[in-house]
């Protein structure tokens, strides 16, 4: 008993929840979908695919060259010192600052250079296949180098052609605009904008006036092509030839802390490839060593600088004090004299070992510089003590100061040549055998496969897009043509009853396809445990009741268009209304397609069309069946009017007879959308059903049949919705589940 609100003083009535079906999402629902769009997802996959093999066919090949060199670790006292913890102080890496180097304007920019790569120079190849035909050509003789024109298309390259331009010179404004050049009978010529600029030959250096004059120059260094091949030739910015470079330049270290640096190129021409990375390592080991050898070539500079002022100076002295000795006789030098000169000696050699050391010095650092103030210290010091020895010569007699004074030059001068020369020639040793801290491991080689495009991953991807494109358009074509799946939309929208819900069975299709002669291929008759059968069962019973107030018992099957399965549910149904102890005849209305002889193995002619056109008896188009009490009137030669044969007098008279002597009479019928025979059959039936198609059709399309048998007078009775729950239609919302079955079923039950 239900309780009393005390609100509203009425009976509370128990809430029932039911979850929204349109929140909730059916995997298998889904999976439906895709499986009933197959075709159209086979479809675009397959497009994807193939555009994924275009794409990899004609993708231009990319090589990768690649070395490796390592880079020697050079330790400060202060890392030797600190060991491991140096790791923890944040030592900076020799190796990101190579990497960084390799990838530099200076070492990028002298194989540029090296190797003209500011001159582009490539074929013209026919749009998007071109480079790909290219690739398939193999000489077949010593005398064949190129390709031969496709369907005489010359101005293309199609395999074998080649161009070298070495000197390639044109005015500022015109650098990185594209040339034509074209090869001819006697070498070639070169066209810009359409005009031509200069003709010459292969191996001349030839020039050519362009824009207002400007002067253009080209050395074409080799060229392989058949007159009327067409290359591009430009001239590109040295900035933007070295950014081109680096943007194809990788360079990483193989392991961690490993020293090993592999430098690699990615280029369409593996030749290329593998001579810009021999080019760059070379010139990165050279600059290696130079920079090494920096120091000592600086102060070799300076001495080769200073050698010679030293040595005039030298001779100088010595010429001077013999002169002296000659005009006032050999004197020799006292003890004390010649301790003062030994000291004035070491003083004043100091003192210019000092100054060179302080003019070499300044070229690296400031005058307030603590080695420059250090060097000044020193200096000072020296010539304090000069001036020391000074004051002790001024008490010697006048002879023994000039003799003192002539013989100091000469030996000054002696030991700081010498010493500049012994130091010339050990720094010379030293600049000879520097190697640097950078050696070459491997050289590049010719790479043998592309490195991309990757075909494999290309078709994988290709497949997996495709996939995914086709399960969007599947469901994209789902939401533009919305089909019902559950009867009770077409309930609410019309107005009209659903009798049956017939699920999907694949045994029919079977049995079509097997053609068991003797026992038919009736489904009802074959498995009546099935559960589309039982279906049929239920659509018997209502039947019973909907057709009472009918005006006979003429039913008429039709629908929107053909598919639906009306066949199979017209003659499965008389066999179970058969089976149930009436006496059912099944026409075949559709004079156009119709095939229902085929479900009980007879002919199809003398039928339907041969009656209506004066051709055949009654007796001749009725065909028994393996079901007791089922008969059927197959279509009959397919006739060329089958409108006109159906509004003859014989087609009424054949109906009349019929439903004086069956209890039923079934009568399938083409689709109305397509065609008129339903409209005129339903004239002369008391009921008709729709076999709809669950998941095949829109509701205007429904709503359309119906508005189309009304108008021509047919009132619709209700639906009967065909195979629920086929594999692909996508809506498994409403369906039934059958899960009781029979041990045994015999085939005469009803």
């Amino acid at each position: 008993m239900n309780a009393v609100s005390p609100r509203t003083g009425q009976q509370d009535v128990p809430a029932v929840a039911f979850a929204p079906a349109e929140d909730e999402i059916d995997l298998q629902e889904l999976i439906g979908a895709i499986s009933g769009g197959r075709w159209i997802l086979l479809a675009v996959t397959a497009v994807f695919l193939l555009f994924g093999a275009f794409y990899a066919w004609t993708a231009t090949r990319v090589y990768d060259a690649d070395a490796l060199v390592q880079v020697e670790k050079e330790e400060s006292g202060f890392t030797a010192a600190l060991g491991e913890m140096a790791e923890f102080m944040g030592k900076p890496s020799a190796v990101t600052a190579e990497v960084e180097l390799l990838m530099s304007r200076m070492i990028v920019g002298s194989v540029v250079d090296s190797l003209q790569l500011a001159i582009i120079a490539r074929p013209n190849y026919f749009p998007l296949v071109g480079r790909a035909m290219s690739r398939g050509h193999r000489a077949e003789s010593d005398n064949q180098e190129v390709a031969p024109a496709f369907l005489g298309l010359r101005s293309y390259a199609w395999g074998g052609e080649f161009v070298r331009v070495s000197t390639f010179d044109v005015p500022n404004a015109l650098i990185g605009k594209p040339f034509e050049l074209e090869v001819t009978e006697q070498g070639f010529v070169l066209r810009f904008d359409g005009r031509d600029v200069l003709a010459g030959a292969v191996g001349a250096r030839v020039e050519g006036q362009v824009l207002s004059g400007r002067k253009v120059v080209v050395f074409v260094q080799d060229l392989v092509a058949a007159p009327g091949t067409t290359f591009t030739l430009m001239r590109e910015n040295r900035t933007a030839a070295i950014e081109r470079i680096q943007a194809d330049l990788r360079v990483s270290e193989r392991g961690k802390d490993s020293g090993i640096l592999q430098v690699a190129y990615s280029s369409s021409d593996p030749v290329l490839a593998r001579e810009i990375v021999n080019r760059l390592m070379i010139a990165y080991q050279r600059q290696n060593i130079e920079r090494r050898s920096a120091e000592a070539a600086q102060t070799l500079s300076f001495l080769e600088a200073q050698l010679p002022e030293i040595r005039e100076k030298l001779e100088g002295a010595e010429a001077t004090f013999n002169s002296y000795r000659l005009r006032e006789g050999s004197a020799d030098l006292t003890k004390e004299t010649e301790l003062i000169l030994q000291q004035s000696v070491e003083l004043e050699t100091v003192r210019l070992q000092l100054e060179q050391k302080r003019a070499e010095a300044l070229q690296r650092f400031t005058p307030s510089h603590p080695t420059m103030v250090a060097i000044d210290r020193q200096l000072q010091s020296v010539r304090s003590e000069q001036q020391t020895i000074a004051e002790r010569v001024k008490g010697l007699p006048e002879t023994q100061q000039e003799i003192l004074r002539l013989a100091r030059d000469v030996e000054v001068n002696t030991t700081l040549y010498t010493n500049l020369l012994n130091s010339y020639q050990e720094l010379q040793v030293v600049k000879a055998g520097t190697i640097g801290n950078v050696r070459i491991v491997d050289y590049a080689v010719d790479p043998r496969e592309p490195s991309k495009p990757k075909v494999p991953l290309i078709l994988a991807l290709s497949v997996l897009l495709g996939l995914f494109a086709g399960i969007v358009a599947i469901f994209v074509r789902r939401a533009l043509r919305p089909a019902v799946g559950d009867p009770s939309e077409v309930e609410r929208t019309l107005g009209i009853p659903t009798y049956a819900t017939v699920p999907f069975t694949p045994v029919q299709r079977r049995l079509l396809r097997r053609g068991r002669d003797g026992e038919g291929q009736l489904l009802a008759f074959v498995e009546p445990q099935n559960i589309a059968v039982e279906a049929l069962r239920s659509l018997r019973t209502s039947l019973h009741f909907a057709m009472l107030d009918s005006a006979n018992n003429v039913l008429m099957l039709t629908g929107p268009g053909p598919g639906l399965g009306k066949s199979f549910v017209s003659v499965n149904l008389g066999a179970v209304l058969a089976l149930s102890g009436k006496r059912v005849v099944v026409v075949d209305g559709d004079l156009r397609r119709g095939h229902l002889n085929e479900y009980v193995n007879c002919q199809r002619s003398p039928g339907l069309s041969d009656y209506c056109a004066g051709q055949a008896d009654i007796k001749d188009v009725l065909r028994r069946t393996v079901v007791d009490g089922l008969w059927i009137v197959p279509t009959g030669l397919i006739p060329p009017n089958p409108a006109e044969l159906l509004l003859t007098d014989n087609f009424s008279e054949l109906v009349k007879a019929l439903s004086q002597n069956f209890d039923y009479v079934v009568i399938d019928t083409p689709p109305i959308l397509a065609v008129t025979d339903a409209a005129i059959v339903g004239k002369v039936a008391g009921s008709t059903l729709l076999v709809l198609k669950a998941g095949e059709h829109s509701m205007p399309m429904i709503q359309e049949t119906a508005a189309r048998l009304q108008n021509a007078g047919v009132k619709v009775s209700g639906t009967i919705f065909n195979q629920v729950g086929r594999p692909g239609t996508g809506y498994a919302g409403y369906r039934y589940g059958y899960s009781y079955q029979y041990k045994s079923y015999p085939s005469s039950a009803a």
